[in-house]
């Protein structure tokens, strides 16, 4: 691994044959196994609900993946927005490049369709993804990300929200 090339990287569309090689890196990365799900997104990609998934691979191995997408004013959001839902890169691959070629390929493509911001959700305490993001220039942005869980009951006060997080921004 040490004389690895980046320029040998090809970076393509995903086909249903790399969904393998991408659970393997998910679980390999993240300790879980989706295959499902991405079976799921492989047919969003196929259907053109998706600005389309993308693979990194050398020399025939899948070593990355990246999925993203545009929309448009959903809860007041920009009018040309692109959105990065998800992205990893082998272990064996980690700190060389791959995970900015694969967001630089993205980055080219939304150019290319008048986006001109684009989003990311990461954990607080996500160790890996949120240091790449940073780094690549991602910012916290002026929303808060909100989520219920539905199996539980609503809770009976109308505000649960700390609003003081504005102090960190």
């Amino acid at each position: 691994m040490e004389n690895f090339d980046l320029s040998k990287i090809v970076i393509r569309g995903i086909k249903e044959s790399d969904v393998d090689a991408i659970v393997e890196i998910e679980e390999k990365n993240l300790g879980i196994k989706r295959e499902k799900y991405w079976k799921r997104e492989l047919q969003k990609n196929k259907e053109g609900r998706f600005l389309g998934s993308c693979v990194a691979e050398i020399e025939g191995k899948v070593i990355g993946f990246i999925l993203g997408d545009i929309g448009s004013r959903e809860f007041g959001m920009p009018e040309n927005m692109g959105w990065i839902h998800t992205i990893g890169v082998h272990p064996d691959y980690h700190h060389k490049g791959v995970a900015r070629a694969l967001f630089d390929d993205y980055r080219k493509r939304f150019l290319k369709l008048d986006v001109d911001t684009v989003y990311t959700i990461v954990s607080l305490s996500d160790n890996m993804q949120l240091p790449f993001f940073e780094k690549i220039g991602f910012r916290p942005g002026n929303r808060i990300y909100l989520e219920m869980d539905i199996t539980k009951e609503t809770p009976k006060t109308d505000r649960v929200t700390d609003y003081e997080f504005r102090r960190i921004m």
